[in-house]
């Protein structure tokens, strides 16, 4: 029995091995998408109302800076910001 099961233990580490490989490669390597999701910031148009009649002001957001002008309300758009 003890030595059944040694015999099988290769075939089952190099089939986990394997499957570990698959999984890196369908769902991509950790450092390729991190670096495309840092390039991409937002950016927040305020409006006055919730009928979105008149900008108030605005901000975006990058990785280690933002900026903007004017008032900040519960009104607003959100969209993508292409940060260098």
């Amino acid at each position: 029995m003890l030595q059944s099961l040694r015999s099988n233990r290769r075939p089952f580490i190099a089939l986990a091995l394997v499957g570990a490989l698959a999984a890196v490669l369908l769902l991509g390597l950790p450092g390729s998408s991190q670096a495309v999701v840092t390039r991409t910031g937002h950016d927040f148009t305020y409006y006055n109302n919730a009928a979105h009649q008149t900008v108030v002001g605005y901000r975006f957001v990058c990785v280690g800076y933002s900026g903007g002008w004017g008032q900040i309300t519960p009104y607003d758009v959100i969209g993508p910001y292409p940060c260098h």
